[in-house]
């Protein structure tokens, strides 16, 4: 295995922690005070595209990482907004936006390297 595949295998397994590390921050921060319906539904609305891509990012396929790196906008939307709007949920807010930020650098350092090598020009006749 070349040290190309080798970083790329690292990234995907980073991405993959890291995007279970953003549930789990998540799902700890919306039901710190209780459940409610409303949480539910948000929690449901933001976990959405993470289940739908799992597949796709288990399996390494360039084409998910790429739609993920768009898909995590909710996530800074909803940090930022509860950052500013709602001192008391700064810390969790806070955690939020972070890892958000980690996993959408993450996820576009997994594309850098794992594009293909461009072929050489063909030569002209």
């Amino acid at each position: 295995m070349s040290t190309v595949q080798t970083l790329a295998q690292k990234l995907r397994t980073a991405v993959l922690v890291t995007l279970a590390i953003l549930v789990g921050v998540l799902l700890a921060w919306r039901m710190s005070d209780g459940v409610s319906v409303g949480d539910a539904v948000l929690l449901g609305v933001l976990l959405l595209p993470a289940a739908c891509a799992l597949p796709g990012l288990w399996q390494g396929k360039r084409r998910t990482y790429g739609w993920m790196s768009m898909a995590i906008t909710p996530y800074l939307i909803l940090g930022i907004t509860e950052a500013v709007a709602n001192p008391v949920q700064r810390l969790w807010a806070g955690a939020c936006l972070l890892i958000a930020l980690v996993l959408f650098a993450l996820l576009v350092v997994y594309l850098r390297v794992s594009a293909p090598a461009p072929s050489p020009p063909s030569p002209a006749e």
